[in-house]
């Protein structure tokens, strides 16, 4: 059954509740986390198999009981992804997303989904200033998304995405994490500035060949410089604040609820 949750750890970082529509992913994505972990509690479990939950609606709806008008953001998804391309067989996110505006709860998707996002706008916009849609960039160009994230969207799509969601209304945002080549992020969130609302930035992490070629210390002070140089809103996560040198972060730029979409009116 599925069921709201309260997400710990690092994943606290992103959202006092959270949300899994599915049971697995199809963008295969080379440093996804999440096979390595149910594959201990299942070893006959397939990340690339997508089915919905059990009793999926029946249990959101209970769930959700718990948390109407609730003043807590529920995020979408940790461990699936929304907007994956089961879900244009299944559609089970718009008839989610139909069960938390009814219930009145506040609402974040992080999805690669690209364009398939915007199958759902005319939902998203029933939400108003509770809801916001962000996108995960990796990499700046399409090559390289081919070859490490094959099922998501293309780096281009989702910058088009992120601008159509603008240009309707939707506040947007972006994770930055993983942060696999420094110099690719930076470039992403330069490409991006002008559609994004605001940035959670993190770092790589469990790839230690990856991340000892990041000076991460550096690249934390020029993320922080350019998010302020462009008057954008952002979050610091903790892993990479570990690395600053120097660097003052105000209140907001480490408070993980900051950027937190508000209570339905």
């Amino acid at each position: 059954m599925i069921n709201i949750y309260e997400p710990k750890g690092k994943a606290r970082e992103y959202s006092p509740l959270a949300l899994n529509i599915y049971k697995g992913c199809d963008h295969s994505c080379f440093y996804c986390y999440v096979p390595n972990i149910l594959s201990v509690y299942n070893k006959k479990y397939e990340h690339n198999n997508v089915v919905p939950r059990d009793a999926l609606l029946k249990g959101l709806i209970n769930s959700c009981k718990k948390y109407y008008n609730t003043e807590k953001q529920v995020l979408l998804s940790f461990t699936t992804d929304p907007y994956c391309k089961a879900n244009d067989v299944y559609k089970l996110t718009a008839s989610t997303l139909e069960i938390l505006l009814k219930f009145k709860i506040p609402t974040a998707i992080l999805s690669k989904g690209g364009h398939r996002i915007l199958q759902d706008l005319s939902i998203h916009k029933k939400f108003a200033k509770s809801i916001k849609v962000g996108l995960t960039l990796t990499y700046d160009n399409d090559e390289d998304s081919i070859k490490y994230e094959p099922g998501a969207a293309l780096f281009t799509e989702r910058i088009e995405t992120l601008k159509i969601l603008k240009e309707n209304g939707i506040t947007t945002w972006v994770s930055m994490e993983p942060v696999i080549f420094a110099d690719q992020s930076l470039s992403a969130i330069k490409k991006s500035i002008e559609y994004v609302d605001h940035y959670k930035i993190g770092k790589l992490n469990h790839f230690p060949e990856y991340e000892k070629n990041i000076n991460w210390s550096e690249f934390l002070d020029k993320v922080v410089s350019f998010m302020r140089i462009s008057n954008k809103k952002f979050y610091i996560k903790e892993d990479l604040r570990k690395y600053n040198k120097g660097t003052i972060l105000n209140d907001d730029e480490i408070n993980m609820d900051y950027l937190n979409v508000k209570k339905m009116e």
